[in-house]
This record gives C-alpha cells, structure tokens and sequence, in this order.
C-alpha cells in the first residue's frame, strides 16, 4: 500500500491555508494545537504570535495578531472530507483535543502526534483505542537530541502506534530501526520532489507529511500509472 499524504500548514495562511490543505485531497490535514493565556484551543504551530508568548494572551488579542482558527473550527472544516492529525505542540491539552476529535471526526478517523511522551502516555490511559505516534526529530542542539536516533525505547515507553520521524533522520538508518521494532512511520516534512519520490517508494512509509500535498499527490498518482 502507497504512503498517505498529510497536508501540513502554515501559521501564516490562516483559515485559507487550511481550507487549501482540505482541498489538496491528501488523506489527512495536520493542524498544529496550543492554548491561549485564556484556554482556548488554537491552531498555531510556534509559541510566539506577533513577538508575544501566546499562552499569556486571551484568545481575542491573538485573533488581532493572526487569522488564527479554533481548533474546533479547523476540525469540522476538516471532517467529513480528511482524517486529522494532530499535532500536540505543548502538555495540558490530551484530553480536550481528543474528546474534541472523538466528537468531530469520530473514533479511527485522526491520528494525535506529538514529542511529549507524558502526553500520549495520558491520552493511551484515557483513550486506548486512539491511535497515536511519537514526533522524533529535535535540533542537534536541543536537550536530549542524541536519543532521537535511538528511538525505539522511548517509542514504547510511550505507548505510541507509531513514529513520526524527521526526514533526515529516516535517511539516516532511524527508519529502519523503527522498521525492525514494527512501527509504521509518518515522515516529516517532506518538500523536495527527490525525497518525495524515494518516500513514496519505501514500504515502511505509511504517511508522508508535506507542505506541498499536491506535488506529493500527483507523484504519488504517476508512480501508480507506471506501476500498473
């Protein structure tokens, strides 16, 4: 079976950018999900909005920085049309998330990703037929990176369904190790053509993260047609 695409977004395209990745056709929409200094759930993938910490700001003040959706809004824009995958960016928000997603999408429609082993050991206790995977891939300077080429451990560790794995580190042999060991693999963020061809090729690939879905899609369809 050919890997499926994830259409991944970017913070500033806002709720066009998300709409474009629905339409993309890929398989599955990744939404990045943090919490406002009010609560509030939001798709954003960095820290920072407009220079400022966004979980020390309500909600209203970062819709003044940035189009930023609710992730309730971006799931039922995405139901109903791609699977969710989504993309825990800080600890505390497992259990909205996932009664978010059990609710909008329904039970085996999403897949929740994060770095946070803490975080997925939570939502396996509380929802154990939720499927999950452990984001693998730090900078070589952040703390801890050397064990993200070791990976396999704390995969367990953490109870997850799968890996998401950094693209270079799936070239660097960490892919088969979590081959060996029996974890599918979503490979992130694939943006060359190049490497979209050799992922698309490889067995052991079950989704292909990107920030272009339909470059990956249309490659996807021509290996189809040359394979049949």
């Amino acid at each position: 079976m050919e890997p499926a695409i994830s259409a991944h977004r970017r913070d500033e395209a806002g709720f066009a950018g998300l709409a474009d990745a629905v339409a993309s056709g890929a398989e599955y929409v990744e939404i990045d999900i943090r919490r406002t200094g009010d609560g509030r759930l939001v798709v954003h993938h960095d820290p920072h909005i407009g220079g400022l910490n966004l979980g020390r700001i309500p909600y209203a003040r970062a819709r003044e920085l940035s189009p930023l959706p609710r992730v309730d809004e971006a799931m039922e824009l995405i139901a109903g049309r791609a699977r969710g995958h989504l993309d825990l960016k800080e600890r505390g928000c497992e259990h909205e998330t996932v009664a978010l997603a059990l609710r909008i999408f329904g039970a085996g429609r999403f897949v929740v990703t994060t770095r946070e082993i803490s975080s997925l050991v939570e939502i396996k206790r509380r929802f154990p037929q939720v499927t999950t995977a452990l984001s693998v891939g730090r900078g070589l300077r952040e703390r801890g990176a050397h064990r993200d080429f070791v990976p396999v451990r704390l995969i367990r560790r953490a109870g997850a369904d799968m890996v998401a794995l950094n693209h270079r580190l799936a070239r660097a042999g960490v892919l088969r190790q979590c081959a060996r060991a029996g974890f599918p693999a979503m490979i992130w963020t694939v943006n060359a053509a190049p490497s979209m061809r050799r992922f698309l090729a490889d067995p052991r690939v079950a989704v292909l993260i990107t920030d272009h879905p339909g470059t990956a899609l249309a490659l996807r369809a021509a290996r189809s047609r040359e394979g049949s």
